[in-house]
């Protein structure tokens, strides 16, 4: 138990440095303080119901009478006070919760971008799902700090108006400790499978939208929409067990105490040696020990995602930012792999092993291999956007273009989309120039760069044709190609060539269409033997 206390301390303290959200302990000293008056506003009003439904007052309450008789004018507004506590108590916990998932996905963001060893599936996955425990955590400690707090004001006031309270109470606890514990146990194993689950379904995203349209051109939809159900459905059967172990520890306390009181107000006389506001008090006090043991039980879920984010924040001292160098020195090539070898974070399996491959200035090489086979990872190793886990990428340059199958298009002006990532001065005219070289719109009035373009409004060859222009403002001297020409016609396609060409560019060209290209220096294949990968010169 001991052990389990420091842990949640650990993971409550790793939790507050990463998110870096100011004012953690105002906020929840302030919903503490809300929680405290809130419980104090419940034993008033207890108080004051018992008294004028049965007439009787506690025997503490005897020489206070007639302060009695002038407040009890106030009930309805501490029952108005009551309810705005218990809002703003709320309130102030979801803030932190949203302040704190705020910091979380941000931070997540830097670390993908720093890290450069995440695959796509995993950084939906870390954003999203992870991120959202971890600020669920911290709500979850907060809201186990108020019910231990309204839980002493509860058992301090049974516990001075009747002392037989702390033996009733000692009894209920060790009653429900054990059934508690179980549920707990269960419950943070049913998390487990939710998270494998949860991040199964975020890979299988990933997988069937990269592959869309090869899978609607094998006819295999039908048996990805029935191997996502499948995977969906776990997730949504541990989902509910999570829940339902939850909500069964959460009703146990008041549960008990019910049934308990019921058997005893019929078998006993018990009935006529307590008060109504004990009852009362008493009822509420169990009720505040179901939301204890509810938050506590988030807390234990949330820990599976803790325990991850771990691994997570381990990846930070695996940084391989020196395996990719930029040698403006290099003169047989333009880009150089030496024994490179790479596999995704979290991933046992490598991608690639000791590859010796290279790419000459101003050439075009294609790239060739079967879906799933890496040569996005291969283009990400060149870029610099992925970092070998051993070896070295060494490259000449580090100005790089890239267009790939589904090209950046936001909703904004034609000019804001062409220039994204671009600093320099460049002039409508040279722009426009670009344009109507690969001949982007049919009619004039669309070269009109304070146009508001989206993904919506433009065909894929268009956006395609945009992505290009944009490699091409930006002077980019080596230009990755990831199935960049998938949506173009021949003649679209033969026009973008033949200007690359003049423009003396390095071109590195993933494709599975490798006949379509002409005027092609080199051509790498990735094949895949078992779980290896080799790039072959073809």
């Amino acid at each position: 138990m001991i052990n389990k206390s420091k842990k949640l301390i650990k993971d409550i303290l790793f939790v507050s440095k990463i998110t870096n959200v100011t004012g953690k302990k105002r906020t929840i000293l302030g919903a503490v303080l809300f929680s405290q008056i809130s419980a104090l506003t419940d034993i008033m009003i207890i108080l004051f119901f018992s008294i004028l439904i049965t007439g009787e007052y506690p025997t503490f309450l005897i020489p206070y009478i007639n302060l009695f008789d002038i407040l009890k004018i106030f009930i309805p507004v501490i029952v108005v006070l009551r309810f705005l506590f218990q809002y703003l108590q709320g309130i102030i916990l979801k803030k932190l919760e949203l302040k704190v998932t705020l910091n979380m996905r941000t931070y997540l963001l830097e670390e993908i971008f720093n890290r450069r060893n995440y695959s796509v599936a995993d950084a939906y996955f870390y954003m999203n799902t992870l991120s959202g425990h971890i600020a669920f955590f911290y709500s979850n400690v907060a809201s186990f700090i108020n019910s231990l707090f309204q839980i002493s004001a509860y058992l301090i006031y049974l516990i001075y108006t009747d002392s037989r309270t702390l033996f009733t109470f000692s009894i209920g606890l060790i009653i429900l400790f054990y059934p508690i514990k179980t549920l707990i146990k269960k419950a943070r194993a049913s998390m487990h499978q939710v998270y494998d689950y949860s991040k199964r379904m975020n890979e299988e995203i990933q997988r069937i939208v990269e592959n869309l349209f090869l899978i609607k051109i094998l006819n295999k939809d039908k048996d990805e929409v029935r191997n996502f159900n499948k995977t969906v459905n776990k997730l949504i059967k541990s989902e509910l067990n999570n829940f339902s172990l939850g909500m069964i520890n959460s009703y146990i306390p008041g549960f008990v105490t019910m049934f308990t009181f019921s058997v005893i107000l019929i078998f006993t006389n018990f009935a006529k040696s307590v008060s109504l506001d004990f009852v009362g008090v008493t009822l509420r006090l169990f009720q505040s020990f179901g939301t204890l043991t509810t938050a506590f039980n988030r807390i234990v879920n949330s820990s599976v995602h803790i325990e991850n984010f771990y691994i997570l924040e381990q990846n930070k001292s695996i940084v391989f930012k020196d395996n990719f160098v930029v040698n403006k020195q290099i003169k047989n090539s333009i880009i150089e792999f030496e024994n490179v070898s790479f596999k995704y974070f979290n991933s046992d399996i490598s991608i690639f092993e000791n590859i010796n491959i290279q790419f000459n200035k101003n050439e075009h090489t294609i790239i060739t291999g079967p879906n799933g086979s890496g040569k996005s990872t291969l283009l990400g190793l060149i870029a610099g956007i992925y970092y070998p886990s051993s070896g070295k990428v060494y490259t000449n340059s580090d100005k790089f273009g890239y267009i790939g199958p589904v090209p950046l298009i936001f909703t904004d002006s034609l000019r804001n989309n062409l220039m994204y990532g671009n600093e320099k001065n460049i002039t409508d005219e040279k722009i426009i120039e670009k344009l109507k070289m690969f001949e982007t719109f049919k009619e004039e009035g669309n070269y009109n760069l304070d146009n508001i373009i989206s993904n919506t409004s433009l065909s894929s060859g268009q956006m395609q044709k945009i992505a290009f222009v944009r490699a091409l403002l930006s002077n980019a001297e080596i230009l990755l190609l990831d199935e960049s020409t998938s949506n173009l016609d021949d003649k679209s396609r033969n026009k973008i060539f033949k200007v690359l060409e003049e423009q003396k560019l390095t071109i590195i060209n993933s494709t599975h269409d490798p006949e379509k290209f002409r005027n092609v220096s080199s051509h790498y294949k990735i094949e895949i033997a078992g779980e290896k990968r080799v790039v072959v010169e073809k």
